[in-house]
């Protein structure tokens, strides 16, 4: 038996998933969809999955006597253990590959999955075992040859278990049939062990929005969070630290075409947003993994600019709505990232100024608690019922496509090409940037603050959009421009805030060569501001020449 499991991105989006609806051909974002690699048609066979992560232990109880699963028929209960094999050093993890032999009722399944192609799509195979081994025959035809050659020297070895008592339900709800998976237990490495405490949405039937609408009904009793964190990922984790698995993919491409709908592009601009807040969610807590936090954020930003163009085409109040708790949530996780610059690039650029010394290092570690602590706050504020409410409420108007929700037919509609959204986004960005832009020697703090934020709106903007509407050479061109004259305010910035922080360690006892060392780093930010505000003159002048969305250059004004 075999098959292959897709996550969606935006790569995925296609133009026939759109025009058949929001059936099975269409995958709920963050999500799991499953494909049957030996179907004749696969897209009949194909599965959608929402899985959630539950923070309280006693959560699963609640939510199995919720009145709308406990009216539900067909409840049965599983007790699944998964032993999971590797080297001592690895080998199939950082392949991207993970064996599994999961003992259910007396039967073994050896399992493996394998991450491939773009994005997080994923392969998985399975084969039925009448014993928990798994031997050379078996592994030759579920890894692939020059796997397998690696294997020779290094023997498998059992590196993690997990045991899950699986509660399952079918229920028809919201015109579709779902079947929920509550699983409760642990992932055990060595002598280190995690709680899982997860459910799993799967659509047997339906619209997408049914699993949706059921994540809220059921985050009404018990907060819930959708999850992309495998438990492979939480064993991993546990055995090598989080900050030595590899890091989820920035996914900066979008795979925008020229021929492509407004609804396609929408859809896949909005569908990789959410997937790339989804996977790096685990993340936000550690303060060694500073990504994890960058790019939620960035994610967040995603969304709201994607919304904003939602707006701009007479969308109803909803889109405003969530952009206000994206929003939120990029605020509330503001603080760990300025704390993750200094700590990580104003910090170690400065030690190149002659700053090896035991007060640059004590001022290093007086950082590390304020970090943590921030770090602490972004994990309690992604773990927030409002945060989990966020990014299922946004799933479900994605599933339903709230984008076409009043959008006005002047702009050609959900059928229109993308190329006219494309234009109409980037002209709008690039002349809000110019209006904030105005007098800009003469801008205050807060209007260089506003004008920064309008110009992160077109380097988004201009990111998914660009190369629907110019030439390869023009849009290099002016995104370096953008890119220079937003790497200016950007350390202008960074150099406003880090000299804020460095204040406060001003207020604790440090001792002389410590209080040196901060005294040298609060020069090192005001040159900086100083160098920052000379290029940003000149790259201002140079940015007013770029190319307008259409590829040609600006005229000058007489």
């Amino acid at each position: 038996m075999s098959r292959s499991r897709w996550r969606p991105r935006a790569a995925a989006v296609r133009e026939a998933d759109l025009q058949s609806g929001l059936g099975r051909r269409r995958a709920a974002p963050g999500a799991v969809r499953s494909l049957s690699s030996s179907a004749a048609d696969p897209a009949a066979d194909e599965e959608t999955e929402l899985k959630l992560t539950c923070s309280d232990p006693a959560g699963l109880a609640a939510l199995a006597a919720a009145p709308v699963l406990a009216t539900a028929g067909g409840r049965r209960t599983r007790r699944l253990v998964s032993t999971y094999y590797d080297t001592p050093a690895q080998t199939l993890f950082r392949a991207g590959y993970t064996l599994r032999v999961r003992e259910d009722a007396g039967c073994y399944v050896v399992t493996v999955k394998a991450k491939r192609g773009p994005g997080l799509t994923r392969f998985e195979r399975e084969e039925k075992h009448s014993a928990a081994t798994v031997d050379r025959a078996s592994l030759q035809r579920l890894l692939p040859a020059d796997l397998l050659d690696e294997l020779d020297d290094a023997p498998l070895r059992p590196v993690f278990v997990t045991r899950i008592e699986r509660e399952e339900v079918t229920l028809d709800f919201a015109g579709a049939s779902i079947e929920v998976a509550m699983d409760r237990g642990q992932v055990i490495a060595g002598e280190r062990a995690e709680p899982v405490v997860e459910v799993e949405l799967e659509l047997k039937r339906g619209p997408v929005a049914a699993l949706y609408q059921l994540a809220l009904e059921l985050s009404a009793q018990v907060a819930l969070m959708p999850s992309a964190w495998t438990k492979s990922d939480r064993g991993f984790a546990l055995l090598l630290g989080s900050a030595g698995l590899p890091g989820p993919e920035a996914n900066d491409a979008f795979h925008l075409r020229r021929r492509m709908s407004r609804d396609a592009a929408l859809a896949a601009i909005f569908t990789a947003a959410l997937a790339l807040a989804v996977d790096h969610l685990p993340r936000a807590a550690d303060p060694r993994d500073p990504e994890g936090v960058h790019q939620i954020r960035v994610a967040l930003r995603r969304i709201r600019v994607a919304l904003w163009l939602v707006q701009r085409g007479g969308s109803s109040a909803r889109a405003g709505e969530l952009s206000a708790e994206a929003g939120w949530l990029a605020n509330e996780l503001g603080r760990a990232r300025e704390w993750d610059v200094l700590a990580t690039e104003t910090l170690p650029a400065a030690a190149g100024h002659g700053l090896e010394s035991d007060g640059f290092r004590e001022l290093a570690e007086r950082v590390e608690p304020h970090r943590r602590q921030a770090h602490a706050q972004a994990a309690a504020a992604v773990a927030t019922p409002r945060a989990g409410h966020f990014l299922l409420d946004l799933g479900l108007w994605m599933s339903r496509q709230g984008w076409r929700d009043g959008a006005a037919a002047e702009r050609g509609g959900p059928d229109g090409p993308a190329g006219k959204l494309a234009q109409d986004a980037l002209a709008a960005a690039h002349r809000k940037v110019l209006r904030r832009g105005r007098a800009f020697g003469r801008l205050d703090a807060e209007g260089r603050h506003r004008l920064r934020v309008a110009l992160k709106t077109l380097r988004y903007t201009s990111d998914m959009f660009l190369p629907l509407v110019q030439a390869a050479a023009p849009a290099r061109r002016h995104a370096a421009r953008l890119r220079r004259l937003q790497e200016d305010l950007g350390r202008q910035n960074d150099a406003c805030r880090s000299s804020d922080l460095l204040g406060r360690l001003a207020d604790t006892a440090l001792s002389p060569a410590a209080n040196r060392a901060l005294g040298v780093l609060l020069g090192i930010q005001d040159r900086e501001r100083s160098d920052a505000e000379a290029a940003l003159r000149r790259d201002w002048s140079e940015f007013k020449k770029t190319f307008d969305t259409r590829g040609k250059r600006r005229k000058r004004r007489r």
